[in-house]
């Protein structure tokens, strides 16, 4: 496939600007002229670099099928506006009780203010509630020049380099893990959303797939062009610290970080896309819509299907946010994995013996049998009383969030526990005789949860909070 390359030598650097061989007298009349040294960096070389590949350990296996039974024939586009976060929590409990658990959320936000508890004081309030995110768009911003703009073809290379440029980008950009699935109308298009995100409680608008060149929106139906058959899913890290002071207000800061970050890396690989002549389609609002993430990341091969209905990755087990993004630049999709996250889900169970609200599902066995329309029909799975567990995040007085199951998680430690996380992940992958051994270690080493919430205010942080 042909390649088109936006690099320029200093030869042709000069000529662009209109000065050629006259550039060595503009330099003596004092014009600044650019030092180019040959050959010019260029994105071919941000695609060879060690960001662009993905350093999995050797445990990490490719599969054909995600570890996570799914069958797509039963399987229909989920409509967004039943999760939880939309319109579900009224949905499933009805109105009386969905604004008896509102208010009670509100009450108990000032009743621990007023007590001064750890964790809920007014620093911490503050701290939760001091996040602001750039806007988030479905279709991209229009602040940079395409191809057609500056009369030059749009950027054409093999699916693979593509992968590996896009990878690259966003790494630079602050994505932990950068993944790619491609649509395929029986099976992965069924991930993506029927209707998107809506304000509060109205229905968002309905996605439709259809055989147009251009994608388009209004308020009541956002068009997906059918050529646009590539998704970009990539994660964000969330602060390990924050997340061990579960389920106190410290948990929602990376949460809503990894939002706000979101909105601004979106933008950015928007624009990046937009440059080269293809389109981005993104998530319109800070949160997660358009698509089930969970399910595109294991497409994807980002990590395993678990127990708390999340994706835990042989790099940071729970401790990332997903989110995705489609296009028309052909991509290289990945594989699934298997580093033995399921087997051992089975053994463990810790997200659901701590669970306050025993919204984890506790049976050794997953199973087909959804619990409400908050669940997508189609994946054997644990499915989560998710009615329980937002009713207990409200009323728990907390703005948004408890992560319990994040903190507590085995396979989710910090770098503080590098040395055994890269023991028992390599074990649990290869000899998962040890299971429940491991459950039981992790319980008497007392890994996740903190009891000292107030020691964060005390601490020297990385970045980010990123350990």
């Amino acid at each position: 496939m042909p390649k088109y390359h936006s690099t320029l030598s200093r030869r042709e650097f000069l000529k662009a600007l209109g000065i050629g061989a006259a550039g060595v007298g503009a330099a003596s009349l004092g014009m600044a002229v650019p030092n180019l040294v040959e050959p010019v960096h260029d994105l071919d070389e941000l695609a060879s670099s060690t960001l662009a590949v993905p350093n999995r350990p050797s445990y990490v296996k490719e599969v054909d099928k995600p570890t996570v039974e799914v069958d797509w024939s039963v399987m229909s586009r989920f409509d967004y506006h039943n999760v939880m976060w939309a319109a579900g929590l009224q949905k499933a409990l009805g109105k009386t009780q969905f604004d008896l658990v509102n208010a009670a959320q509100q009450g108990n936000r000032l009743l621990r203010l007023k007590q001064n508890k750890p964790g809920y004081t007014l620093r911490d309030d503050a701290f939760v509630n001091a996040f602001y995110g750039a806007p988030s768009s479905y279709l991209p911003p229009t602040t940079n020049s395409t191809p057609a703009d500056l009369g030059v073809p749009v950027y054409q290379d093999t699916p693979e380099n593509n992968a590996r440029m896009v990878r690259a980008f966003l790494r630079f950009h602050g994505a932990a893990q950068v993944g790619f699935m491609e649509l395929d109308t029986n099976t992965t298009e069924k991930l993506i959303y029927s209707y998107d995100t809506g304000v509060g409680q109205a229905q968002g608008p309905k996605i439709t797939i259809a055989d147009v060149d251009q994608p388009s929106e209004t308020k009541e139906e956002r068009i997906m062009p059918k050529k646009a058959r590539w998704v970009i899913i990539y994660t964000i890290r969330m602060a390990d610290e924050l997340m061990r002071r579960a389920p106190t207000e410290f948990v929602v800061g990376p949460t809503n970080l990894g939002y706000n970050l979101k909105s601004i890396i979106q933008g950015q690989l928007q624009l990046f896309l937009r440059g080269l002549g293809y389109m981005g389609l993104g998530e319109a609002s800070p949160y997660n819509d358009l698509g089930s993430k969970v399910g595109m990341g294991i497409m994807a091969g980002l990590g395993e299907h678990s127990r708390a209905m999340h994706i835990i990755t042989p790099e940071y087990g729970l401790r990332q946010r997903l989110f995705a993004l489609v296009t028309d630049l052909p991509l290289a999709p990945g594989k699934p994995v298997d580093f033995g996250v399921m087997r051992f889900c089975r053994v463990c169970k810790k997200c659901s013996d701590i669970c306050p609200p025993k919204a984890i599902n506790g049976e050794t066995e997953p199973s087909w049998n959804i619990l409400g329309d908050y669940n997508q029909q189609g994946i054997k799975s644990w499915h989560r009383i998710e009615p329980n567990c937002l009713s207990y995040i409200r009323q728990s007085g907390s703005s948004q969030g408890c992560i319990l199951c994040f903190a507590v998680c085995p396979l989710s430690k910090g770098k503080n526990e590098s040395i055994y996380q890269s023991l028992i992940k390599r074990t649990i992958a290869t000899t998962p005789t040890f299971d429940r051994a491991i459950r039981k270690m992790d319980d008497y080493l007392g890994y996740g949860q903190r009891s000292d919430p107030d020691t964060f205010w005390d601490m020297d942080l990385p970045p980010f909070g990123w350990d």
